[in-house]
């Protein structure tokens, strides 16, 4: 595992990620896995692609609270934008079902149409490109403005397809422990799922 803060920064602002394997260990992975399916049902909700999230996870369980007080992290949201106060843990499950199309996030979108916007996802599980890994189109900040977009920020596939260069298309695929930092203005999506689950925490920043 390499944390370098200076790598970290210059791909996010080359890119909008940066990816490190192995951050978290697999006895961590395990132990988050645990605590989320030990929570009580009501503490979760359906997200607009299907998928499954307990939006304050941090408030019920300590892995969660332990992703959310980060310093690694912290110190690379403080010094990437003003988007740095972590807010909340999300804890998300995205579950294959035969005839349904899940996946996290409801297909392609931006978060914000601000100049920024930082979160940090870890995955628990191992994620393939059938598991709904999270994808990103690297570069895609200088233009993201200029594409359609719904109401709610989503973008249609054919638009992306339009304005984004297959090249720059990066699915992260990765084994549990695995921890994204990704700037949210840019064009992403969690894949849809083709088989088996997926668990993944993502702490959510705003500005000071």
């Amino acid at each position: 595992m390499g944390i370098d803060l200076e790598k970290a920064l210059r791909n996010l602002r080359s890119d909008g990620f940066h990816i490190i394997s192995g951050y978290w260990t697999p006895l961590q992975c395990k132990v988050a896995l645990q605590e989320i399916q030990s929570l009580p049902e009501f503490v979760f909700e359906r997200g607009q692609g299907g998928d499954i999230r307990c939006q304050h996870s941090n408030r019920y369980i300590a892995s969660a609270q332990n992703f959310l007080n980060d310093q690694f992290i912290q110190s690379v949201a403080d010094q990437y934008s003003i988007c740095s106060r972590a807010n909340r843990v999300v804890a998300g499950i995205v579950k294959h079902q035969d005839g349904k199309k899940i996946d996290s996030g409801c297909g392609w979108h931006v978060d914000s149409e601000k100049d920024f916007q930082f979160k940090s996802f870890m995955y628990l599980t191992d994620v393939d490109t059938n598991t709904g890994p999270f994808m990103i189109v690297k570069k895609s900040k200088e233009y993201a403005k200029d594409v359609p977009k719904f109401s709610n920020l989503r973008i249609e596939e054919s638009d992306v397809n339009l304005y984004c260069s297959f090249e720059d298309i990066v699915e992260v695929h990765g084994q549990a422990g695995t921890l994204i930092l990704a700037d949210s203005t840019y064009i992403h999506r969690g894949k849809k799922i083709n088989s088996g689950s997926r668990y993944t925490y993502t702490t959510y920043f705003y500005e000071q």
